[in-house]
């Protein structure tokens, strides 16, 4: 009895958990994908804005080469059209002369292109024919080259007009962030509500805390510094980002200072010893410094300590967003 209630509980449970599980890769996934779109918007909201003169001044001239392209087309159509109508003449002609087995030919062929693909006739039809065939192909060809080169304007010209819409981003952004807070709220609720996470402190880490100079690598992190105590650059990067934590825990850094996994500190292949950066992660944000280098696995960008990555809710790889600060000290 006692053997079947335990095989019942682990049939009832595993696919329970196993559903819940999917359920949160499928959270963390969308989290992913809503906060890798808001940050790509917030980029091109930013060259936009940056750029808004150059890129107007650009859309007014892509708009005039779409006209002339327009202008150009029309033109080729009535000489191609004209073209159509001496080589009917030709034709006339050819009748007249009793060049009847050409003609047969020509008049046979579904389309007036399939005309010049039969070299044996070709060859056999007289040179004025010839000439007024070929006038014929080459205005065909021009056409079409026209016609693919106002349609990549065209859609060139939809990209850049979108690119300049800021408004249509902002609206975006925010219905984005909206489903991301949606999104957040139903992985904590899975965690049962799980440890609040922690925004930047906005008082003294500990009691003798002093603001370090600028470039100054310091031997411990051990709390988060407040944000007052430092200026932000608008030096911003992104990329994709992991922690290590337990297997390097009192090793040196290669910065030299031993690597503590529970101090607010990371690793970055090239920025200087001593940078500090403001990592957010889904709205969640934490200091650290710089001192030691890495990750080194393709794609990676930055390698926080566990304690810091803990700070912000931050597990596995995940898209972050860290700015450069700069300490008002030293």
């Amino acid at each position: 009895m006692a053997i079947a209630f335990i095989l019942f509980f682990i049939i009832a449970i595993i696919p329970a958990r196993a559903a819940a599980q999917g359920d949160m890769d499928s959270f963390s996934g969308e989290a992913d994908r809503l906060a890798y779109e808001i940050l790509e918007l917030r980029a091109r909201l930013r060259t936009a804005e940056a750029e808004r003169s150059t890129l107007l001044d650009e859309l007014s001239k892509l708009d005039a080469a779409i006209s002339a392209s327009e202008a150009e087309i029309d033109e080729l159509a009535v000489e191609l059209e004209e073209c159509r109508e001496a080589y009917g003449m030709s034709l006339r002609s050819m009748y007249k002369r009793g060049d009847v087995s050409e003609l047969e030919v020509i008049l046979g062929a579904r389309e007036i292109e399939e005309v010049w693909e039969d070299t044996a006739y070709f060859d056999r039809i007289l040179k004025s024919e010839v000439d007024s065939l070929g006038l014929l192909e080459e205005k065909i060809t021009e056409l079409d080259m026209k016609r693919r080169e106002l349609r990549d304007r065209r859609a060139k010209r939809e990209r850049m007009a979108e690119s300049l819409d800021t408004e249509s981003m902002e609206r975006r952004i925010a219905e984005l962030q909206d489903r991301l807070s949606e999104v957040d709220a139903g992985i904590r609720a899975m965690n049962g509500g799980g440890p609040a996470r922690r925004q930047p402190a906005t008082q003294a880490p500990e009691q003798g805390w002093a603001v370090p100079a600028p470039g100054e690598l310091l031997q411990r992190v051990p709390a988060m510094p407040p944000l007052s105590d430092f200026d932000r650059s608008g030096i911003v990067y992104a990329g994709y980002t992991t922690s290590y934590g337990e297997d390097f825990h009192g090793n040196s850094t290669a910065s030299g200072v031993t690597y503590n996994m529970y101090d607010f500190t990371c690793a970055h292949r090239t920025l200087p010893f001593g940078t500090w950066l403001l990592v957010t992660f889904r709205g969640n944000q934490t200091i650290v410094q710089v001192n030691d280098r890495g990750p080194f696995v393709p794609g990676r960008v930055l390698d926080l300590s566990f304690g810091s990555a803990q700070s912000i809710g931050l597990d596995g790889v995940q898209w972050t967003e860290f700015e450069i600060l700069v300490p008002r000290g030293g």
